[in-house]
């Protein structure tokens, strides 16, 4: 994956999120390209940032249960809204409920005091 252009938002508190969207450009093998527009978040977790993909690696739907939530009621893991599996928030990793294939997809960042920057564009497969 590769950052064509970055936006800038505000880093999120403790256990909160910010999300936002970018577009991702694949090439097909014909040299087509396709533009998505896909949806990522932002948590801050034990005071260090982490940013993913907002996309169940199960389902394919969105992960927050209302926009903007992801944690469970503790605060301690991050739940798929469709089907109730949990993933941790430090490392994105699949912890429990319906089988999923892998963790989460994380998603570059910088951090610069209270300035969080994230994708705007990125090209290449995810």
């Amino acid at each position: 994956m590769h950052v064509l252009d970055w936006q800038v938002l505000p880093a999120p508190q403790e256990r909160r999120a910010t999300t936002f969207d970018y577009v991702h450009q694949y090439a097909s093998a014909a040299k087509h390209r396709l533009e998505l527009t896909e949806s990522g978040f932002a948590i801050r977790f034990e005071g260090r940032i982490h940013v993913y993909r907002n996309q169940c690696p199960h389902a394919g739907s969105p992960l927050d249960w209302q926009p903007g939530q992801f944690f469970d009621e503790d605060g301690q893991q991050l739940v798929c809204h469709t089907h109730g599996a949990r993933f941790h928030p430090a490392t994105g990793a699949y912890l429990s409920g319906p089988s999923c294939p892998h963790g989460l997809a994380r998603l570059p960042f910088t951090l610069d005091g209270d300035l969080l920057r994230v994708p705007a564009r990125i090209a290449g497969v995810q």
